[in-house]
């Protein structure tokens, strides 16, 4: 018999085993994690987790966070021996449940998950596109005309600013940014007017790949003509820092063509689901912190 119900901190190491299986299904030389992502325990201390449970293993788990008029999909994964049983369904109903929230995810290439979210009224709006740069054999270009400056990691501009371009208010992830991820936020400067700001997490990352990358986002630029720039500014900061750069580009945003001619290489490729009619954000001008809190 499998039973749903609320995670506790106690399922977090089950409940990344299973996230884990459907990773190295692929990839069998994949390594083991070594810790738990924190945003897990984010997600749970600030959002909704639930999972299927069978003869006292867990099996499935979903996870949810509200900010504002926004509920985004964090986590859906099944073991994979146990999947096209329905528990991906019953799970996304018990963290997304029937209500006036724009729904919204970032869905894997697998076509059942895609066809899931569809299915619950998210509808498919652009690639979601993972990149990656490691060591570049080439010194990066840097941009003379943009003044990049740290932030306070308290500021709470930083707060506005973001909630102005990714299109809700949310506190309590850029303290997980800053305390759980190790992140340094940056604003960028140009002409002595602020043009936008941003995030390099210094540890946390979700990847299994590339554990010892700085991972880049949020990045917001407050308008499309500057929204490169600033992408490019955060690149050249954190390749100061380390020689692994990890970030996850909307398909309309127009730094990819100038990323990938420096040196980025592309590792994965999602999808962006939304049940909203409008976007709340502008792709163009925004790079989320990832898949895991968008």
């Amino acid at each position: 018999m499998t039973i749903f119900r609320p995670a506790y901190e106690s399922d977090l190491k089950a409940m990344y085993e299973v996230f884990y299986q459907n990773e190295i299904r692929d990839s069998p030389d994949l390594r083991p994690p070594r810790h738990i992502p924190p945003y897990m325990r984010h997600v749970l201390q600030t959002g909704t987790l639930s999972v299927a449970e069978q003869d006292g293993e867990i099996i499935a788990f979903a996870g949810a966070i509200t900010r504002e008029k926004i509920t985004f999909l964090t986590d859906l994964f099944v073991l994979p021996a146990h999947q096209s049983k329905q528990l991906g369904k019953t799970l996304l109903q018990s963290v997304l449940p029937q209500d006036h929230l724009i729904h919204c995810t970032i869905g894997s290439p697998d076509p059942r998950a895609l066809a899931l979210y569809i299915r619950t009224g998210m509808r498919p709006q652009w690639p979601y596109i993972v990149l990656v740069l490691e060591r570049p054999a080439h010194k990066w270009e840097a941009l003379p005309h943009i003044q990049i400056v740290e932030a306070a990691p308290d500021d709470p501009a930083l707060v506005h600013w973001d909630a102005q371009i990714s299109g809700r208010k949310r506190p309590t992830d850029h303290s997980h940014w800053v305390h759980e991820q190790q992140a340094v936020p940056l604003w960028f400067q140009q002409e002595g007017q602020t043009i936008g700001y941003e995030y390099v997490r210094l540890a946390g990352t979700e990847t299994l790949w590339y554990p010892e990358a700085y991972a880049l986002g949020p990045i917001g630029a407050s308008t499309e003509d500057i929204a490169t720039a600033c992408v490019l500014a955060a690149t050249d900061w954190a390749l100061r820092q380390t020689q692994t750069v990890l970030l996850g580009v909307p398909g309309p945003h127009p730094c990819l063509t100038p990323l990938l001619a420096r040196g980025f290489h592309i590792i994965d490729i999602e999808t962006f689901l939304s049940s909203a009619q409008k976007p709340f954000f502008d792709p163009q001008c925004y790079v989320p912190s990832g898949g895991d809190l968008f």
